[in-house]
């Protein structure tokens, strides 16, 4: 039986390739088809033995790190729940503010949720959210709309950013790559999240999870602000990025 134990040579690298590994399990004896080294290679990501940094580069995750999870509130997962009920081939993602708690050094007292939705069917999320929460949904709202109207469990529908990185197992739960980026690059919630939090932020996350760079850098080019956190993490911050 396979007792990880080869992963030992690879603690202290920074990052390796698919054929890196290969070459590691080769030398201790484990010789796989390459059928059976990608299902190797799941397992390994799946049991958190080892974790995705970016396209074709993974590392062992060092002790207390872990792949991204949180638990959202009750009002969210209804919220997924009535969507899912009402449009069941809808593509969407969910995000709330109570989200960053675990990251900020001041607490967000009050919860927004923010539903993307694909394409052009947000105002079908809209009509059916607001017959369910009256008068608590927006759609689209500006700045000064969001403002007037924040309260606690306000629901904020809006437009999926196209090619928008997605859970695997939860295709409508917020990956933390994304969340790192919206935090900057969309106004209504980075309205909501002190500037003076970003390092914070980005130092507790690369701190505690292993982050894809890769699609991290790939998203935030998307919505252009690449240079930004970049500057933000080599100026601001001591994460070592391990693809750049």
């Amino acid at each position: 039986m396979d007792n990880h134990e080869y992963l030992s040579s690879l603690h202290d690298i920074s990052k390796f390739s698919r054929d890196e590994l290969r070459d590691v399990m080769n030398n201790n004896g484990i010789s796989l088809s390459e059928a059976s080294f990608k299902v190797k290679l799941n397992e390994l990501l799946n049991l958190e033995l080892i974790s995705r940094v970016g396209r074709n580069a993974y590392c062992v995750p060092k002790s207390g790190v872990y792949k991204y999870q949180y638990e959202y509130s009750a009002l969210a997962e209804t919220i997924v729940v009535e969507i899912q009920e009402n449009h069941p081939i809808m593509d969407f993602t969910v995000l709330e503010t109570i989200q960053l708690n675990e990251f900020t050094n001041h607490q967000l007292a009050h919860n927004v949720v923010f539903v993307s939705i694909e394409g052009d069917l947000s105002d079908y999320a809209f009509n059916t959210l607001k017959e369910i929460y009256p008068g608590k949904v927006l759609i689209n709202p500006k700045i000064d709309v969001f403002h007037k109207y924040w309260y606690d469990d306000m629901i904020v529908v809006g437009k999926l950013v196209t090619e928008s990185p997605r859970d695997q197992k939860s295709q409508w739960a917020t990956v933390l790559e994304k969340l790192l980026v919206d935090i900057i690059a969309d106004p209504l919630l980075s309205y909501s999240v002190s500037e003076s939090e970003y390092t914070n932020i980005y130092a507790e996350a690369f701190s505690k999870y292993a982050i894809n760079e890769s699609r991290l850098f790939r998203y935030a080019r998307r919505r252009g602000i690449e240079k930004v956190i970049l500057q933000l993490i080599r100026y601001s911050t001591d994460i070592q990025l391990r693809t750049r």
